[in-house]
């Protein structure tokens, strides 16, 4: 999940590049939600690394090496296949990191935290209902980035 002071760090990080984002900091701090045209603009002047994150794990299915996004963003009826996907997941997660420059905005925008407090919730209390949630949640994120892609596709 990206968060307003993640859109702050980012638009200041374009504005020391030389890049006019007054407009869209207004535009950000003027609602309660993020708007999509901000999110839009910083992808089209800087990628962010989840949204690179979700494209390798699309890219990774579509070449037959791994059912990640698929279990993602199909809907799992099998207690085993949620924590499995959510164990991938955060495997997945720590690998990519690797490569990432900003470690922690990349951990809270892929909700790493999140799945592993589910996870450890679930050990506990057997809860899956949490982690179908959280699952919901990524496949959110990640459905707005592909809309967000295509729409920069497409103009």
């Amino acid at each position: 999940m990206v968060t307003k002071s993640d859109i702050t760090i980012l638009l200041n990080d374009l504005q020391e590049r030389g890049i006019d984002i007054n407009g869209y900091l207004k535009e950000l701090y003027s609602t309660s939600s993020i708007p999509l045209n901000v999110i839009k603009f910083l992808n089209e002047n800087r990628s962010f690394d989840i949204a690179n994150f979700y494209e390798k794990i699309r890219y990774n299915y579509n070449k037959k090496r791994s059912d990640l996004y698929l279990n993602i963003v199909k809907e799992l009826d099998n207690v085993e296949d949620v924590l499995t996907t959510l164990a991938s997941y955060n495997l997945q997660v720590l690998l990519y990191a690797k490569k990432i420059e900003d470690k922690e905005m990349f951990y809270r925008n892929s909700r790493v935290e999140e799945v592993t407090r589910v996870l450890n919730n679930y050990y506990k209390t057997f809860d899956i209902d949490s982690c179908i949630k959280i699952l919901s949640l990524i496949k959110a994120d990640i459905k707005l980035f592909e809309a967000i892609k295509k729409d920069k596709e497409t103009n």
